[in-house]
C-alpha cells in the first residue's frame, strides 16, 4: 500500500496538468478562431487614397479650357491638386451550393478634396446581389453614370489626365444620384463578360454648381427623372503563342428631361426671309402660355464604343499591351447660350435660365502602347498614348454661318483636340504623367474666331501618389473577359 500511494499521487497530478493543458489549448484555439474571424471581416474592406498634384502651363494667361478648368485671368501656369480621393470599399462573398465564391454585397464611399477644400461625394452607394446565381443586383446611391466607356472610368487609372471635352460637357462631374438594376455575369462565368445597367437618376450630377450660384446642385428640383441604360459585352481569346486578344463593346442610351425655367426656349430654325439658320425663340408668350415651370424638353443621347487589346510577350521577362479604343455619342442637348451643359439648379431651386436646344455629336479615338517589365525584382509599367477627340455641340450650323447676329456664340463651335503623352509607374504607389493638349476650333463668322484660336494649348506634368490596402491581401475580383487597367 505504501508503494502504491506515491504512484496514485503522481497519477492525479499528471491528470490535473493534462486538464489544464487541454483547457489552455481550447482557449488558444478559440482565440485564433476569433482572430481569424476578425481578419476575414477586415479582408472584405478596401481603403484607397490617392492624390494628383500637377503643374500646368498654357499658351495664354486666363484661357478657358476643359483641361483642369479655366486658368486665372493673370496666369499662364499653375500648381494644383487636380484630385484628392479617399475611398472605402466593402465587398462580401459567400460560397453557393456549387462551391463557387460569389459576391453578394458591396458598399462604396469616396470623397474628393483638393487645395480648394472638401468638394463632394464621388461614390456613396450600396449594392445587393442575389446569392443564388450572382447575376442580378440592385444598386442605389451616388455613383458613376452607366453610359459609354469613358464616363464611368476611374481617373486613377485612366490613360489621359482628363476626360474628353464632349463627356465633360454633356455629363459634368463624374457621379449621379439614382437607383440601378444590374445584370452582370459572375467572375466564374467563363464564356463572356456581360453587364446590363438600367438606371433612374436625377439628371444633373452631384457636386456641380451653376453659373453665379453658390448652392450645389442635387438635381432634385423637378419631378421628371432621367433613364440611363448600357449593355457591355467582353470576350478574351488566349492564343497558343501566349498572346491574349480582348474585345469589349457597349451600347448606351440616355433619355431625360430639362424643365423650362423661363419664358424663352430657342431652337435652330431657317429664317424665311434670309434663308439662313438662326436661333429663334419658339415659346414667345407669358409665363402661363410659354410653358415656364411645367414644360420639359428632351435630353436624349445614344452612344457606342469598341475596344481591342493585344497582350503579348517581349523577350523572356517583359510584355506589352497595344490598345485601340473608339467611342461615339450623338443626341439632343438642352443647354444655355453660354454653355452646352444643361442648366443647373441651386440646391432644390429650378434654374432660371433660357434654354437653347442643340443637336450634337462627337467621338474619341485612343491608341495606347503599354510596356510591362522589371527593374531587378520591381515590376514597372509605362505607356505612350495618343488621343483625338471631336465634339460638335451644334450640328445644325457650320463655319461662317455661326454669327452673333443669328443668335449663335462660341458655344456652338466644334472642337477637335489632338493630344498625347507618356506615363510611367515605377512602383505601385507612384505614377508620373507628361501630357500635351492641342485643341482646334472650327472657323466661324464670329469676330476673333474666324480661324483656329491657336493660343490655348496646355502642357500638364502630373504626379500621382496612391495607397491601396489590397496590396497586402491580393484579391482576384476581375472577370477574365473584362478589359481592366490596374495602374
Amino acid at each position: 500500500m505504501k508503494k502504491l500511494l506515491p504512484i496514485l499521487l503522481l497519477f492525479f497530478a499528471l491528470t490535473g496538468k493534462a486538464q489544464n493543458y487541454a483547457s489552455d489549448s481550447a482557449r488558444i484555439a478559440e482565440h485564433f478562431r476569433r482572430t481569424d474571424h476578425i481578419l476575414n471581416i477586415l479582408r472584405e474592406f478596401r481603403f484607397v487614397i490617392y492624390a494628383q498634384p500637377q503643374w500646368q502651363r498654357a499658351d495664354t494667361a486666363g484661357i478657358s479650357t476643359v483641361h483642369g478648368g479655366n486658368f486665372p485671368a493673370a496666369a499662364n501656369n499653375r500648381l494644383m491638386i487636380r484630385r484628392g480621393r479617399f475611398k472605402v470599399y466593402w465587398q462580401h462573398e459567400v460560397v453557393n451550393k456549387h462551391g463557387d465564391s460569389i459576391k453578394v454585397g458591396e458598399f462604396n464611399f469616396q470623397y474628393d478634396a483638393t487645395e480648394k477644400g472638401f468638394n463632394a461625394f464621388k461614390d456613396f452607394y450600396g449594392r445587393i446581389i442575389d446569392p443564388w446565381t450572382g447575376w442580378f443586383s440592385i444598386q442605389a446611391g451616388i455613383t458613376v453614370r452607366p453610359f459609354g466607356w469613358e464616363s464611368p472610368a476611374s481617373p486613377m487609372t485612366y490613360e489621359t489626365p482628363e476626360f474628353a471635352r464632349m463627356n465633360q460637357t454633356i455629363m459634368p462631374n463624374e457621379c449621379e444620384l439614382g437607383e440601378t438594376f444590374i445584370v452582370e455575369s459572375p467572375r466564374k462565368f467563363k464564356p463572356v463578360y456581360l453587364r446590363l445597367d438600367a438606371a433612374v437618376v436625377n439628371g444633373e450630377g452631384i457636386g456641380n454648381t451653376g453659373t453665379g450660384q453658390s448652392s450645389i446642385s442635387t438635381g432634385a428640383y423637378q419631378s421628371a427623372k432621367d433613364f440611363v441604360g448600357r449593355l457591355l459585352v467582353g470576350r478574351a481569346f488566349n492564343l497558343d503563342n501566349g498572346t491574349k486578344i480582348s474585345l469589349m463593346a457597349s451600347g448606351s442610351y440616355y433619355y431625360g428631361n430639362v424643365l423650362q425655367g423661363t419664358n424663352n426656349v430657342y431652337e435652330v430654325v431657317k429664317n424665311a426671309e434670309t434663308g439662313l439658320d438662326t436661333f429663334k425663340n419658339v415659346t414667345v408668350g407669358t409665363s402661363d402660355t410659354a410653358g415656364k415651370g411645367h414644360t420639359d424638353y428632351h435630353r436624349q443621347y445614344a452612344g457606342a464604343h469598341l475596344e481591342v487589346d493585344f497582350d503579348y510577350k517581349i523577350g523572356g521577362s517583359a510584355s506589352a499591351t497595344t490598345a485601340l479604343r473608339g467611342e461615339f455619342i450623338g443626341g439632343t442637348q438642352p443647354g444655355q447660350l453660354s454653355s452646352s451643359t444643361v442648366p443647373l439648379g441651386a440646391g432644390t431651386t429650378a434654374p432660371a435660365v433660357d434654354l437653347y436646344i442643340r443637336k450634337f455629336q462627337g467621338y474619341m479615338i485612343t491608341i495606347t502602347q503599354g510596356f510591362h517589365y522589371k527593374a531587378g525584382k520591381q515590376p514597372m509599367n509605362s505607356d505612350l498614348t495618343f488621343r483625338m477627340d471631336y465634339y460638335d455641340p451644334n450640328t445644325q450650323i457650320k463655319g461662317t454661318a455661326i454669327t452673333k447676329g443669328a443668335g449663335f456664340s462660341t458655344t456652338d463651335l466644334a472642337y477637335t483636340t489632338i493630344s498625347g503623352g507618356f506615363t510611367v509607374s515605377p512602383v505601385p504607389y507612384f505614377k508620373l504623367m507628361v501630357w500635351y493638349d492641342h485643341p482646334i476650333n472650327e472657323s466661324s463668322g464670329i469676330s476673333g474666331w474666324s480661324t483656329d484660336y491657336k493660343k490655348d494649348n496646355v502642357f500638364t506634368l502630373r504626379t500621382q501618389f496612391m495607397i491601396d490596402s489590397w496590396w497586402f491581401d491580393k484579391k482576384n475580383t476581375t472577370n477574365p473577359n473584362l478589359i481592366n487597367r490596374s495602374y
